[in-house]
Parts: C-alpha cells; sequence; structure tokens
C-alpha cells in the first residue's frame, strides 16, 4: 500500500490533491490485483492514466502560470513517463492470465506515483509551495 506523507506534500492543494487521487487509484488496483479480481484491472488502469495525463496539465499549466524557469524540463519528463503508462496498459491486458504481468503492474504503478511525485515534483515544492 501506498501512502504519501507529509514530507511528499507540495503544499499546494491542487497537485496534493491529484497525488492522493493517484495513490488512492494505485492502491485499488494493488488491491484489485492481490485479491484476484482482473477483470475491471485495464478499465482502471486506462483511468489512471486518464487522471494522470489530467494531472500533468493541470500540473504543468501551473508551472507556466508561476514562472516556473524549468517548466521544459518539467514537461519533456512527463512525456518521457507516457511510454510507462503504455507498459501498464499492456500489462493489464494480460493479468487475468499472467501472474508476471500482475506483478509488474503493481511495480510499474507504485514507480510510476515515486518518479512523478518524489523524484521530480519534490524539485518545484519551494518555488510553488502555498499556491492553489
Amino acid at each position: 500500500m501506498v501512502q504519501l506523507s507529509e514530507t511528499f506534500m507540495l503544499e499546494s492543494q491542487t497537485l496534493d490533491q491529484d497525488h492522493q487521487v493517484l495513490v488512492e487509484m494505485v492502491n485499488e488496483i494493488t488491491e484489485m490485483l492481490d485479491s484476484g479480481e482482473t477483470i475491471d484491472c485495464k478499465v482502471k488502469a486506462l483511468e489512471f492514466i486518464k487522471f494522470t495525463k489530467a494531472h500533468f496539465a493541470r500540473e504543468e499549466q501551473l508551472l507556466n502560470k508561476v514562472g516556473y524557469p524549468y517548466v521544459a524540463k518539467h514537461q519533456k519528463h512527463h512525456r518521457e513517463l507516457y511510454a510507462k503508462m503504455d507498459h501498464m496498459l499492456e500489462f493489464a491486458g494480460l493479468v487475468s492470465v499472467n501472474e508476471m504481468a500482475r506483478e509488474s503492474l503493481k511495480t510499474e504503478l507504485v514507480f510510476f506515483v515515486m518518479d512523478d511525485v518524489i523524484t521530480t515534483d519534490l524539485d518545484f515544492k519551494n518555488f510553488i509551495s502555498g499556491l492553489n
């Protein structure tokens, strides 16, 4: 189960709420997989990806609005994460017949959220702190 500690909060209500939703979605999919409920997994993975893309757009819009100097670098990172989304969908399509796909999907989801929230978003925390 993934949890966001206070350390990883950006102090931006919009982005912190988005990150919490992403974590909840990852936990929901992981719980489904752990309990053997694989039928709706691809649908849930698609919902995760749709929400993630909307989150990226909100985040990039905020960074542009406040004049974050490294927004282009952050946008590039988001585009690189799109390839991981494709892998997630591939795994999600196989979870009902393949244990390795189930484990791979869980791993990809957790690392994806960690990569977005912890690795890159904390870079701009001080720049946007307190903005909504």
